[in-house]
């Protein structure tokens, strides 16, 4: 190779290594301290948008079990109410009982159906207060609730009412209403029972249902970890690499400027 003045090709060359070196050496130190292999559309624009899936997925999982925790707390809330109207109906049939008795006066009657009734009207009032944001359970006003979930989960809710329970117009004041009431009250009994049941099978398929969603937004994450996560260690050792590299640059950057020097030597200088 001659010996020039004008261009120093050497000189070029490791100032464009130089760059390029300190380029990566600048990424470096940003993953660093990001701890992120990807901190820029640049750094892995295939990556990036994989990634960024798999986050707006997570956060619709986070989303929809929100929605069936929402779920499981209404149910709960109906759930209570029909636990005190099922006291209630308990206690309606013991006071049946006892009116059916027939050693009792019409008097102490009257006491009895006079308690029956006030347990009639909690009844009553239990299923229009037993409200979930504002929406009563159980009178019958909102016979479904639907969640805002991939295929709009819905739960059901049973009128429980006296109405509903056929429970209206009972009456203990006689000894023959107080006897067929108690046929009643099993009755009314059996179907807070069933409504009962019915809400806690929609509650196990519930917390099933955010069980699945809890374990594939565990496992998207663990995705997005592989795709967007730095690896320290390999970080680590690209970044002492690349510092390395800058060093020697340097250095070859200013053996060459040797060249020009032999050269002005060459003429006398």
């Amino acid at each position: 190779m001659g010996l020039g003045i004008n261009t120093n090709i050497p000189s070029i060359f490791a100032r464009r290594q130089a760059d390029e070196t300190f380029g990566r050496l600048t990424n470096n130190l940003e993953q660093l301290s990001s701890a992120l292999r990807i901190n820029r559309a640049s750094d892995d624009a295939a990556g990036l948008a994989i990634a960024e899936r798999f986050r707006t997925q997570v956060r619709q999982f986070n989303a929809e079990i929100n929605a069936l925790q929402s779920g499981i707390s209404a149910i709960e809330i109906a759930e209570g109410g029909l636990e005190s109207q099922q006291d209630a109906v308990g206690r309606l049939r013991e006071l049946a009982v006892q009116a059916a008795n027939g050693t009792l006066s019409d008097q102490q009657r009257q006491a009895i159906n006079a308690e029956a009734q006030q347990l009639l009207q909690e009844i009553d009032a239990t299923a229009g207060n037993t409200e979930f944001n504002d929406r009563a359970l159980l009178d019958g006003s909102n016979p479904s609730l639907t969640l805002e979930t991939s295929g709009n989960t819905t739960i059901q809710f049973q009128e429980s009412t006296v109405d509903s329970l056929g429970l209206s117009g009972l009456d203990l004041s006689t000894q023959a209403g107080a006897q067929s009431a108690i046929d009643a009250l099993d009755d009314a009994g059996e179907q807070i029972s069933s409504n009962r049941a019915d809400l806690g099978a929609q509650s196990s398929r519930l917390q099933s249902a955010i069980a699945t969603r809890e374990e594939g937004s565990e496992n998207i994450q663990s995705a997005e970890s592989r795709i967007r996560d730095l690896d320290l260690a390999l970080a680590t050792i690209e970044r002492s690499r690349n510092q390395l590299l800058l060093r020697a640059t340097f250095g070859a950057l200013a053996q060459s400027n040797l060249v020009n020097q032999n050269a002005a030597r060459l003429l006398g200088r």
